[in-house]
């Protein structure tokens, strides 16, 4: 990416290019493993957090703050690969809950593996003391834009 020294001074411009490369990175890993058709990874993250609670698209949509249509490509996209299941709710048939599947639960290991690697590439060189100001300078920052977010945005978890 070619940046103009204007572009280079803005510190926004370095952590986009910093997650695009990051998020490249994982997705060739994953591409590498057999993975490539996971699509999100996240929503699997998710759907483990949850594990033992009824899931629905809805639900997930807004733990994500994602429009329900993606949520839905998503879980398409999982359910055709046979990483997820969607299973009708036994208090109401109109709702669909998602459960992950033994080759989700492998592939979520697979995805941890490989975002750790990722991560240990990318702070490679840094020392232990160096690893914590980034996290600690990186809270500070998502907090402050946070403070600046209005009222009705205050939950993001972005």
């Amino acid at each position: 990416m070619c940046q103009s020294r204007a572009d280079s001074d803005l510190p926004g411009i370095t952590f986009q290019a910093v997650a695009r490369a990051r998020k490249q990175l994982m997705l060739t890993e994953l591409a590498g493993r057999g993975l490539g058709d996971l699509g999100n990874p996240v929503l699997l993250f998710l759907l483990k957090e949850r594990e033992g609670q009824v899931s629905s698209q809805k639900e997930l949509s807004d733990a994500m703050r994602i429009s329900p249509a993606s949520v839905a490509v998503s879980l398409k996209s999982l359910e055709r690969g046979g990483y997820v299941e969607k299973l009708s709710d036994e208090k109401d048939q109109r709702r669909k809950a998602v459960r992950l599947t033994d080759k989700g639960r492998a592939a979520l290991e697979t995805c941890f593996s490989i975002f750790q690697g990722v991560d240990r590439r990318m702070l490679d060189g840094f020392t232990p003391e160096e690893m914590e100001q980034v996290r600690a300078f990186q809270l500070r920052m998502l907090r402050n834009l946070r403070n600046s977010l209005p009222a009705e945005r205050m939950d993001c978890s972005c």
